[in-house]
């Protein structure tokens, strides 16, 4: 249980420090949204 928590902060984390890069780079807008839905996926299963 204590494992997929780590994960969210840690992924939480980085998602908040790669904004202002994203913001410079819109393609990777895209991307970002793609991976935060797998990662959405991957919780709910875990679930």
């Amino acid at each position: 249980m204590i494992e997929p928590i780590n994960a969210v902060v840690g992924g939480g984390v980085i998602i908040l420090n790669s904004i202002p890069f994203i913001l410079r780079k819109p393609k990777l807008l895209l991307l970002t949204s793609i991976v935060s839905f797998l990662f959405i996926l991957l919780l709910i299963t875990v679930k």
